[in-house]
């Protein structure tokens, strides 16, 4: 069916011999372009409407039997004006935390299954293989058994006969360190290039130079012991403890600096060998009691 437009439209497309593309001019014989529409247009089809659920008598009424009734709790905040409402502040809902599950959970990978004929593990056991996990534990047993080996080859008390001299020599033990000293700041300062190029000849003045430096700081040891008998037995730090203490640094520290820390990367029995004279060392310092003579 088509509208008065359409007819309209195209009654003045036929006249002016217009066609589509693809078609070719009108020829009389083809008769009328435009179809012969009825005078009278068909009568649209009636709609039908479904038919109500409820019938015409209760269109008004309310679908619901029951009494239109609101709950308290909204019917008061109905009720309270609109300022009060406004500050009530928003309460949040705590969050829901997860509770972690009773069961342990399954292991992902294989699981290694002990045989039945498998040796039970003893308390020692366990404590042996606990003990051998920690790293200080293995440490101090590394050590200890390192000692115990130098006091059974003797060197624990080889080493331990110094101690006593250097107590007892605090003079000539402070003199010591003191021509070291003295000796050392030589070298360093030597060894610039501007002091070579005033020294005569470089390598014997610097030589000599050494050498007389510590031969001044081996006369002056004499000043800090009595420095430290004026102002060091206060404190228990007198020329005699102060030299027990330079002769034990001296000893562990230059085992370890000549000797163990140049080993660090070997497998650990060449280290545990080449541990025994420090840790028989410190284990002779530990031992040593100021005072008494062996």
């Amino acid at each position: 069916m088509t509208s008065a437009s359409e007819r309209w439209t195209q009654r003045v497309l036929g006249g002016l011999s217009a066609r589509p593309i693809g078609h070719g001019e009108a020829v009389d014989a083809d008769g009328p372009q435009v179809p012969v529409q009825s005078p009278q247009p068909p009568q649209p089809t009636p709609i039908r409407r479904p038919a109500p659920r409820l019938p015409h008598w209760w269109e008004d009424k309310p679908t619901s039997l029951a009494p239109d009734e609101e709950p308290a709790e909204e019917q008061a905040l109905e009720d309270q004006p609109a300022e009060e409402q406004a500050e009530e502040p928003d309460v949040e809902e705590p969050p829901t935390v997860e509770e972690p599950p009773k069961t342990a959970p399954a292991p992902s990978g294989p699981v290694e299954k002990i045989p039945a004929d498998a040796p039970k593990r003893t308390g020692v056991r366990k404590a042996a293989d606990l003990a051998a996990e920690d790293r200080s534990t293995r440490f101090i047993a590394f050590n200890l058994s390192a000692g115990g080996a130098g006091y059974a080859l003797g060197i624990v008390p080889f080493l331990g006969k110094f101690l006593p001299a250097a107590e007892h020599g605090a003079v000539g033990m402070l003199g010591l360190t003191t021509a070291v000293a003295g000796g050392y700041a030589a070298w360093h300062a030597t060894r610039f290039p501007a002091v070579r190029q005033i020294l005569p000849v470089p390598p014997v003045s610097r030589v000599v130079i050494i050498a007389g430096a510590a031969e001044i700081g081996r006369r002056m040891a004499p000043v800090p012991v009595a420095w430290l008998n004026v102002h060091g037995q206060q404190w228990g730090l007198g020329p005699s403890a102060v030299s027990l203490l330079i002769t034990a640094g001296a000893m562990c520290g230059g085992l370890w600096w000549f000797i163990d820390r140049r080993v660090r990367h070997w497998h650990w029995t060449a280290r545990w060998l080449v541990r025994i004279p420090l840790a028989s060392a410190v284990l002779a310092t530990g031992l040593y009691a100021p005072g008494v003579t062996p």
